[in-house]
Formats: C-alpha cells, sequence, structure tokens
C-alpha cells in the first residue's frame, strides 16, 4: 500500500478525531479571545495543529504496523501472539479462530475425500477380480463355471450398489424416509437376498418368530443388515449357525445378530467400526476385508437415531445388536 493511500486511510478511519480538534480549536479561539484584549486566532490554531499531527503521525504508524503484520499473517500464515494495541489483538485472535475452524474443515474434507478415494481404488480391484474370474469361466465349456460366473457377477452388483449408497451418504437427508417397519419382514427379508451365500458357505441362520415394529428406514436399514449378514457368514465354520434374536423394554426393540464364527480378538474389538480398518482376521488371505463394512453400519445407525454394539470372543464368535425406537401402537409380540 502507498503512503499516499496510507494518508488517505488514517484520515478516514480518525474522522471522529478531526471532529473533535475542529471543536478544541474553537474552543481555543474562543478562549484565548476572552482573555486577551487583541484578536488571536493563529496561535491556538497551530498549537491544536501541532497536537493533532502528533497523534495522527502516531495513528498512521500504528496503522502501517497492523497492516505489516496482516501482510505477514496472509503470506506466511503465521499470526502474531502480541499487539501494541487491544483492538489489534481481538482481530489478530478472530483471525486466528476462523483460521484454526478452516483448516479444521480442510482437513475433515481431506480426510474425508483420500478415504473415498481408497474406497473407490478398492471396489475397482475387486471388480477387476470378479471380471477376471468371468472371463477365465467363459472361456471354459466347464459347466460349472456358469455358478462362479454367477458369483461374481453378484459380487459386482454388490460392489456397485455399495459404492452408490457411500455416494448417497452425503445427501442422506434427502433419501431418508422414516416409518413404522416390521422388523422380523425386514430380517427376513435381508436373510432371503443372501440365500445364495448361505448355501456356499454352508452355514445356516435361525430366525426367532418374535415380531417387533420399530421405526427406521427400510432402505437403509436393510442395508445395515446386510453388511451385518455378510460378515457373520463370511466368518462363520462351515455348518454354523446365524441366529436373529429380538428383546423389548416396551419403549426400545433391540436386534442381536450372533454367529459361531472365528470371534475377534479383544484388541481389535474397539476399532471395529473405525473405516478401513481390518483387524487381524480382515488381514488373513481366507477372509481378505476392505474395513467399510460395520463403518457404514456404524454412520447409518447414527443417522438413523439406532444404536449399535459389538461383543466377541475368540473361538466363540461375535454378537452385533442394533436398538431401534419401538413404534409403540404396535407392541412386541
Amino acid at each position: 500500500m502507498s503512503w499516499i493511500r496510507l494518508v488517505c486511510k488514517t484520515l478516514r478511519t480518525e474522522r471522529t478525531a478531526l471532529a473533535f480538534y475542529l471543536v478544541n480549536a474553537g474552543i481555543l479561539i474562543l478562549i484565548f479571545n476572552l482573555m486577551l484584549d487583541q484578536l488571536a486566532i493563529a496561535y491556538p490554531l497551530i498549537m491544536s495543529l501541532a497536537v493533532l499531527l502528533v497523534y495522527l503521525s502516531y495513528k498512521l504508524y500504528t496503522l502501517y504496523c497492523f497492516l505489516d503484520q496482516l501482510n505477514a499473517a496472509g503470506t506466511a500464515g503465521v499470526l502474531p501472539r502480541y499487539t501494541d494495541d487491544a483492538k489489534e489483538e481481538l482481530v489478530f485472535s478472530a483471525i486466528a479462530d476462523i483460521h484454526a475452524a478452516y483448516q479444521e474443515k480442510l482437513a475433515a474434507l481431506n480426510e474425508k475425500v483420500s478415504g473415498r478415494n481408497t474406497l473407490f481404488t478398492s471396489f475397482i480391484h475387486n471388480m477387476k477380480s470378479s471380471a477376471a474370474v468371468i472371463e477365465l469361466a467363459a472361456g471354459s465349456s466347464h459347466a460349472g463355471k456358469l455358478a462362479d460366473i454367477a458369483l461374481e457377477n453378484e459380487k459386482m452388483k454388490s460392489n456397485l450398489e455399495q459404492a452408490l449408497n457411500i455416494l448417497r451418504l452425503d445427501e442422506f437427508a434427502n433419501d431418508y424416509v422414516p416409518e413404522r417397519i416390521e422388523l422380523h419382514d425386514l430380517v427376513a427379508s435381508v436373510i432371503n437376498d443372501r440365500r445364495r451365500d448361505f448355501i456356499y458357505a454352508g452355514v445356516f441362520p435361525k430366525l426367532c418368530d418374535t415380531q417387533a415394529f420399530v421405526y427406521t428406514d427400510k432402505k437403509w436399514c436393510g442395508y445395515m443388515l446386510d453388511q451385518i449378514v455378510t460378515n457373520a457368514v463370511k466368518y462363520s465354520p462351515a455348518d454354523g449357525k446365524i441366529s436373529f434374536d429380538m428383546e423389548s423394554d416396551g419403549k426400545q426393540v433391540t436386534l442381536h445378530i450372533r454367529d459361531e464364527g472365528v470371534g475377534i480378538p479383544p484388541e481389535d474389538v474397539p476399532r471395529v467400526f473405525e473405516l478401513f480398518y481390518t483387524g487381524q482376521n480382515g488381514r488373513s488371505p481366507r477372509n481378505s476385508a476392505t474395513g467399510i463394512g460395520l463403518a457404514m453400519v456404524k454412520h447409518i445407525a447414527k443417522q438413523l437415531g439406532h444404536e449399535v454394539g459389538l461383543t466377541s470372543a475368540v473361538g466363540q464368535g461375535t454378537c452385533v445388536s442394533i436398538t431401534f425406537l419401538a413404534a409403540h401402537d404396535a407392541p412386541l409380540r
């Protein structure tokens, strides 16, 4: 900023001081003329003008220092810790708070973008693997290869559906339809959709006869249950069972999904809902995992107002519990 612009800016900001100067000069002239016999104008004007020049020079210097610090902060990104003026300190403090909030939001956005990139890289890799299996199976005349093609096609469809659901999470409020749902029927529907996985894995679902009506979004709740069932089937041994039980206290309904799988080591349990955390089980060649499913379950449950929890013991299996708000006009029976 040029000195001329700096002087003009100082004069604009000190309009109040200039008004006081004019009043002060008028009072001084009046006092001098009352005390002296002859007319005196120049002397009191010079005195008041000298004081004004000193004051304006000081304000010009402080404004210059302020703008210099502000420019340095904008260039280097480092705000001064101390200033000579209380207003300047408040201004820099406010700027520091805004900067910190901006950095926090930027870091969260970068983390989100990075996570999404990792996620879609994983999806693309999974679909490429499925495509490779389909290509090999298609080149074979063996009738049994048709089953492999069908299985890999289902995997590709599942990956694509999961990718679309993750993209929709950003606009969850626009895609959320809370309604009264019969939980038993919804669980049965999810089990039926995954019947092929149960058959291939040799795992048997055991659904209780209890009926319960809850408030939830049918599509998103079904997606949550599907992720939990997929994990339960993946980590269950052949001839194992996955049980679905419900309990209610009148205000809430809790669904328990228990498997008889390998279980989760105690050190991994607190982190199973973290995005991309696979734990020891997920890193094994037999049960490779992306660390996405349970993280999505936790996020969706929070958006829906449900509570989700997990308990597990190595060699005994895992239990995932989801607590819903009960629909009071249709109690559990």
